[in-house]
């Protein structure tokens, strides 16, 4: 989840605005960056500039131009999904002001001057950023890597790095993903031969999971499919939806027989498939797990087929992933992946190698490590310090860097966070501190029928969820419910007539303590009072 500001002399410049993915399941669908301190500042923001399209830098845009009525610049591609994302979020078309941004081509944001520069990452039309301010030229690596790949339109523009270097960068952020990771990143164009290799190899169908958004693999697996005689599926929403806008702006090209309808499946032999699906993150809903778990509506592998994934395992994820390929190997199929198939997959992110090379180039006199843990960040500084850069702050979210002519320094802190969402929705923290309380004890439901004086009129009913079973443990609900019935019956209140409330809390507390006793655990309790005639 990427969200920056940038501010000078009382104006500010956003760059990117993500979401992130919960890592349970407690009814969130994202998390988006907490902009309570831009909306403080809301008069002086002066736009919103995007890096490139991926789901954590765009993501929250939506939540953005609700709070703020700016242009948003960004690279033609991630534009055409901004939009998509907008119109799911309700906004009129043409009710937002989006401003296409190219490389090379500077354009005024208020006071800063901004200029892409393209980067390779693993999303076509990916860009750095130089900003130029009276506070001195600030360099913006956005998600980068310098290793080429088959589009020279989509390689890193190392001689325009040069250049900026050589006329001065005083600030320096850039990406952290792989610091730890020696050497380079590995060349887009050597992951096909691989692929060529598994898809020749496989006697059913093939399907390859990958992240829908790079176009680049989407390029490769197309003509893979031709050289091997089969046509591709589509599987999943994303990877539809990234096909469509690639080939919409010039940046995926397939012939016209080569995709087949849902309709053309059942008639096309096994050996002819390459199917292409998304959720290579063990992601519940999305085609892979499904196809896993055989309950996708339109296929059901066999054994025989072979499933490849084109991808990483994000940090987080490793549990969800390593269950979804279970269930494939439960059932015959093959399953390729980075460790048992090197080769079939390349990152989007800069090796330490290629991190290295981009301080050589830019030479700057100030470094802030941006994107990955804090330990990435502190091994990125470490670098940037054996490569000469004198000045090198590590800033985590919500800490404030103040950049003077001379120096480089933490300031105050500003409020930041990230904030749950669910179809759009945000949901107040107290509500999701209440989802984990309910998963952690569960929750008991205590029904009391009471008579004009306040007294049991019937029996008390309790009914729990997550605290007990009560198939098995149905005697000890029933007895916390006679001693809670005991308990109303026998206890002297002060007054003669006790309130609703008073006898609720009083049903409340008898019944935890009894559950809690049992159980070990204090199960959250809610009681209703029904008066009788």
């Amino acid at each position: 989840m990427n969200c920056m500001a940038l501010e000078v002399d009382g104006e500010i410049l956003v760059i990117d605005c993500g979401v992130t993915f919960p890592r349970n399941d407690l009814g969130i669908d994202t998390y988006r960056p907490d902009l309570s301190w831009l909306e403080e500042r809301h008069e002086s923001i002066r736009g919103l500039v995007l890096t490139h399209g991926h789901e954590d830098h765009i993501g929250a845009v939506p939540a953005f131009l609700e709070r703020f009525d700016v242009p948003v610049w960004g690279p033609r591609y991630a534009l055409e999904l901004v939009k998509l994302r907008l119109e799911e979020f309700g906004f009129r078309p043409g009710s937002y002001d989006m401003r296409p941004a190219l490389p090379r081509r500077r354009f005024e944001v208020g006071r800063f001057e901004v200029e892409p520069i393209r980067v390779t990452h693993s999303i076509v039309d990916a860009t750095a950023l130089v900003i130029r301010s009276r506070a001195g030229t600030i360099l913006h690596t956005g998600d980068f890597k310098m290793e080429g790949g088959p589009d020279p339109e989509e390689s890193t523009d190392q001689e325009r790095f040069r250049e900026v270097g050589d006329e001065g960068v005083r600030l320096l952020l850039s990406d952290s993903t792989n610091v730890d990771s020696p050497g380079v990143s590995g060349d887009e164009r050597s992951v096909g031969p691989r692929l060529l290799e598994l898809i020749e190899g496989a006697p059913g169908r093939v399907v390859v999971g990958l992240f829908a958004s790079n176009l680049l693999r989407l390029r490769a697996l197309g003509e893979l499919a031709a050289a091997t005689g089969r046509k591709l599926v589509l599987l999943g929403r994303s990877v539809q939806t990234h096909s469509r806008i690639g080939r919409e702006l010039g940046k995926l090209s397939w012939a016209s027989d080569l995709v087949i309808s849902n309709e053309q499946l059942a008639n096309t032999p096994r050996s002819r498939q390459l199917l292409i699906a998304t959720g290579t993150q063990g992601e519940r809903l999305a085609a892979l797990w499904k196809l896993s778990s055989r309950t996708h509506p339109l296929v059901n592998l066999d054994e025989g087929d072979r499933v490849i994934l084109s991808s990483r395992v994000i940090p987080g994820n490793e549990p969800s992933v390593n269950l979804m390929l279970n269930g494939f190997l439960r059932h015959g199929i093959q399953v390729c992946t980075a460790l048992t198939s090197p080769g079939i997959h390349v990152s989007g992110h800069a090796y330490r190698e290629e991190q290295i090379k981009m301080i050589d180039l830019t030479r700057p006199q100030s470094f802030v490590p941006i994107h990955g843990t804090l330990m990435h960040l502190h091994r990125h500084a470490e670098l940037a310090r054996s490569r000469g850069v004198a000045e090198v702050a590590v800033l985590e979210n919500g800490e404030i860097g103040a950049l003077g002519a001379d120096e480089l320094h933490r300031a105050e802190r500003a409020v930041a966070g990230r904030v749950a969402t669910w179809g759009g929705e945000d949901i107040p923290e107290r509500v999701l501190q209440d989802r984990e309380m309910l998963a952690r004890v569960g929750i008991a439901l205590i029904t009391v029928l009471v008579d004009a004086r306040g007294r049991p009129a019937g029996p008390v009913s309790i009914a729990s969820r997550g605290v007990l079973d009560e198939r098995r443990d149905g005697d000890l609900l029933r007895e916390a419910a006679r001693d809670t019935h005991r308990t109303l019956r026998e206890h002297p209140y002060p007054r003669e007539r006790p309130t609703d409330e008073e006898v609720a809390e009083l049903a409340r507390i008898t019944a935890r303590r009894k559950l809690e006793a049992a159980t070990g655990r204090r199960p959250v309790v809610l009681t209703q009072i029904v008066r009788v005639r």
